[in-house]
């Protein structure tokens, strides 16, 4: 099942195939949780998204300055939270190796995060872009 929806569309190209990407990445790791292989790709998804996230939040926070969005501050917050939780996952991740709990509390986080982001606060940026 594909996390992505069409509804999940904000109606910023940039931003949504950002959105899109992570979906995607994230539907990689529950397919190899599937297949029993989360433990190989866990540290590749983690990787990715530190990477990514930092692309991603800023292409996002310029959106929010250029159109001199109130909720900036709150917003950057939330992204900021994000990039913490992530870079603790990777530390669980290297201190205790691929369990199959670390692996369990990964997909939750990222599939919540994500969606609730996207669904509330992103939403609401594109709200007020409009």
């Amino acid at each position: 099942m594909a996390m992505w929806k069409e509804n999940l569309k904000i109606g910023v190209p940039l931003i949504d195939g950002e959105h899109k990407e992570l979906c995607d990445r994230i539907d990689q790791l529950f397919a190899a949780c599937n297949q029993g292989k989360g433990k190989e790709e866990i540290y590749k998804t983690l990787e990715f998204l530190e990477g990514y996230t930092i692309k991603h939040f800023s292409d996002e926070e310029k959106l929010q300055r250029s159109s001199t969005y109130p909720k900036c501050k709150e917003h950057k917050e939330l992204h900021d939270y994000f990039t913490k939780q992530l870079a603790d996952l990777k530390k669980d991740l290297s201190k205790e190796g691929a369990s199959i709990a670390l692996v369990s509390k990964t997909n939750y986080f990222l599939m919540n995060w994500l969606l609730n982001h996207i669904q509330k606060v992103d939403s609401e940026l594109a709200q007020y872009i409009k």
